[in-house]
């Protein structure tokens, strides 16, 4: 069987970075500051890590599970010295998708630029530049016995499988978001097709509790959906069928990067949100029986054999 784009189906072995600097400019959704972005490519084994030049010292934060800094409107790293960048769910989602395992990201502010609110810009970038590959075998988080947690009505969780998906449901009643449901198998393709270009969303009412609260000073009709009840306030309308749901599928395969690895599981979660979904990545590395870390070159993966992901296969 000879693959002729492997990097659809994210089946490379080795690890990857980028192929020269990208720079990014824009406004933090939630600080409402301007911010410079820098990614930089790394060598292997280095990692993915966030490197504010805007501090002297102390400023290198490492995407790594022990860095999670609970926070509800974001995804936040923080190190040992306090210092944190947030809103980082969006590049990390790219990175996820695209399989990128190594790269240094300069930033000179806390947070980072909202772009459109969703992952669209920083994919194609990144697709334009190109992804260098490395000569090293990356590693893999392969979940072995199903873990959940729960908010209230809200839960997600996992399962063990041999591939990544996820199952997402959102409930919005007596609005124009509604009740919905999405299934998403990860990989390149579906991620480009499917999801990557979902906006991030907030109700109106709820609007001015946030800014109260010191979020959303950055939001505007530019980087989020904004729904008044059954209204929708963006003039040039939605993207997508369902993109309220896909955006929320977007975050999850973001969140679900802060551990530094690519993660397999068959993830399910009603109503999720960052704080649902930074729990349940604790408890599975809390315990070491929950998940196996190992090498790509000896993980078998499965693709279904669905969307027409497998065009390009030959079979000899």
């Amino acid at each position: 069987m000879n693959i002729l784009n492997s990097d659809i189906l994210n089946i490379d072995v080795n690890q990857k970075t980028i192929n020269s600097v990208i720079y990014f400019h824009g406004v933090g959704i939630h600080s409402g500051k301007a911010v410079n972005m820098k990614l930089i490519p790394a060598q292997e084994n280095f990692g993915i890590i966030f490197k504010r030049v805007d501090l002297e010292k102390d400023n290198l934060i490492k995407v790594d599970v022990n860095n999670i800094e609970d926070s509800r409107f974001c995804s936040k790293l923080k190190n040992n010295k306090g210092v944190f960048v947030s809103t980082i769910e969006h590049l990390l989602a790219t990175l996820h998708a695209l399989d990128i395992n190594n790269l240094l990201i300069e930033i000179n502010s806390s947070e980072l630029p909202a772009m459109d609110g969703s992952s669209n810009e920083f994919t194609n970038k990144i697709n334009e530049i190109g992804i260098k590959m490395q000569k090293i075998p990356k590693k893999i988080v392969k979940i072995q016995k199903t873990i959940s947690v729960r908010l209230g009505e809200r839960f997600i969780k996992v399962d063990p499988s041999a591939s990544l998906s996820f199952t997402v449901k959102i409930n919005y009643p007596n609005t124009l978001i509604g009740k919905d449901k999405y299934c998403y198998t990860h990989n390149k393709h579906n991620f480009l097709n499917e999801i990557c270009y979902a906006r991030t969303f907030c109700m109106s009412k709820d609007v001015t509790k946030l800014r109260a609260y010191g979020y959303g000073l950055g939001g505007n009709l530019n980087n989020a959906i904004v729904v008044d009840e059954n209204k929708l306030l963006n003039s040039s309308g939605l993207r997508c069928k369902q993109e309220f749901v896909k955006h929320k599928v977007l975050d999850c395969v973001g969140d679900f990067y802060m551990c530094g690895l690519p993660i397999i599981g068959k993830f399910h979660a009603s109503e999720p949100g960052h704080e649902l979904n930074n729990k349940l990545l604790k408890k599975i590395f809390k315990n070491k029986d929950n998940f196996k870390i190992v090498e790509s070159n000896s993980f078998q993966p499965y693709f279904p054999m669905q969307n027409n992901i497998l065009t390009n296969i030959n079979v000899a």
